[in-house]
Order: structure tokens, then sequence, then C-alpha cells
């Protein structure tokens, strides 16, 4: 099963309540697009038992969108909306 089908949420969980625009396909490969952030997430495990107690997570600061198929990404930015718009708005021409 590939990465992209796991997953699902081309918005990784920034678009809960439904607001954000479309993140339309790649236009270098027609590929999908998916909205990604700097942040960082692990399992805490119980180091005396090894049992898995949490997950942590650390949100992102910084966002892009990048393209699952080969790998273009556009401007960074500080906002979901502006990393979407960044993407959305970019042509063949640039890279």
């Amino acid at each position: 099963m590939e990465w992209k089908m796991i997953r699902g949420d081309v918005y990784g969980g920034w678009n809960d309540d439904g607001d954000l625009d479309e993140i339309k396909k790649c236009p270098f490969c027609g590929g999908i697009g998916v909205l990604c952030d700097n942040g960082v997430e692990y399992p805490e495990i119980d180091p005396e038992t090894g049992a898995y107690v949490d997950m942590h997570i650390e949100e992102g600061d910084v966002l892009w969108c990048e393209c699952e198929e080969c790998g273009s990404t556009a401007k960074s930015a500080d906002t979901p909306e502006e990393a979407i718009a960044n993407w959305n708005r970019r042509t063949p021409n640039e890279r």
C-alpha cells in the first residue's frame, strides 16, 4: 500500500473546520498536493515496561505544500491558508 493511500488527509490535520481552500493538483505532474509542516510526532514509551503511553505531538510553525508524486514544493508560509495559496497560484514555469 502506498503512503498517500494511508494518509488520506491532504491537509495533514490542519482543516478540521473544513474552511481551507482546495489544494490543487501539481502543475508539473498532476499529482496530489498535500499540506506539510515541520512538526514532530512520535510515540512515548514507558522505559520500564516498554508499553505505549501516549503520542508526543509538536505542531509545526512552518507550512508548505508538496506533491506526493514528484516532490515539487511551493514557497513556505506561516499559515495553512498562505501555504495553500502559494501552491495553488504556481504555474509550470515556476520552480
